[in-house]
């Protein structure tokens, strides 16, 4: 299945797709959902670390005040 093939394919009744177009289709989706958890997990991990140098900061400087 060429790319403007599964770009342009729809789902309906009367077009079943073959097992090699449903097949292209279910690894193509399961990699954009590959690609979009590890965006996700980035930012995830990168907002940790920010807010875990932030905490080290603040008890630093609370630490100090003693």
């Amino acid at each position: 299945m060429t790319q403007v093939e599964y770009n342009s394919y729809r789902f309906d009744s009367n077009n079943e797709p073959s097992d090699e177009q449903l097949g292209q289709l279910m690894e193509n989706a399961a990699e954009k959902v590959r690609e979009t958890n590890r965006k996700s997990d980035e930012k995830f991990f990168a907002e940790l670390r920010r807010a875990s140098e932030e905490a080290k900061k603040r008890g630093t400087t609370q630490t100090d005040m003693k």
